[in-house]
């Protein structure tokens, strides 16, 4: 099987564990005008007066073209901010990014909102190549109240990610089984872009406590 895959460093992808919501914007009501002006009405007169002077016609000038709406620009590559191992391109996206990619995206709208929940992770993929699907292993843990600065593992959790197309930022949230809590975090461990296609349901999350 072809797959591009690696490893992350536990210390350098601790990912803080943070409730996501999605609110929504009040939408402001339009104020209501009057859009009509009153209108005089022209008297009549029995009294003969002068000739008109003939009014000048007054021509409009036409308004600016619009110019054509310009085409979307390609996306940026690599992608600012990611880390790259092996042609795979990762990293932890902040909070507001990840709303900001879930108003478009209601999966990811519906995979946020399952975070009041349960503990999630959250990281952001992409690769030189296309992947028919994506493998993230997780550790979900917490801290070690008798070693200060240690962590204890709670469990591995396996996420499944659908296709993405070479250069695409694949956007992911990593759900755990475990109810939310500020002190667990959902830290990933290795991502592999797959070149087969599996029988496995994607996307899903598996996850198995200890």
């Amino acid at each position: 099987m072809k797959l591009l895959s690696f490893a992350l460093s536990l210390s350098l992808t601790l990912i803080p564990v943070q409730s996501f919501a999605v609110t929504e914007s009040p939408t402001p009501t339009p104020a209501v005008g009057d859009s009509l002006s009153p209108t005089a009405s022209p008297s009549a007169s029995s009294t003969p007066k002068a000739s008109p002077t003939p009014t000048k016609k007054v021509t409009k000038k036409p308004g600016p073209k619009k110019k054509p709406a310009a085409p979307s620009p390609p996306p940026k590559w690599p992608p600012k901010g990611f880390k790259v191992m092996d042609d795979i391109y990762w990293r932890t996206p902040s909070v507001e990014t990840m709303m900001n990619v879930a108003a478009g995206d209601s999966s990811l709208e519906r995979a946020i909102k399952a975070c009041k929940e349960f503990s999630c992770g959250r990281i952001q993929v992409a690769s030189i190549i296309g992947c028919v699907y994506w493998e993230i292993e997780s550790k979900v843990i917490e801290p070690n109240p008798d070693i200060p600065g240690s962590f204890l593992t709670m469990g591995m959790l396996r996420t499944l990610v659908k296709t993405s197309a070479a250069k695409e930022v694949a956007t992911v949230v990593l759900r755990s089984g475990v109810a939310y809590s500020p002190t667990v975090a959902v830290v990933p461990t290795t991502v592999v872009c797959h070149q087969d296609q599996t029988s496995e349901r994607v996307p899903s999350n598996s996850y198995i406590g200890r």
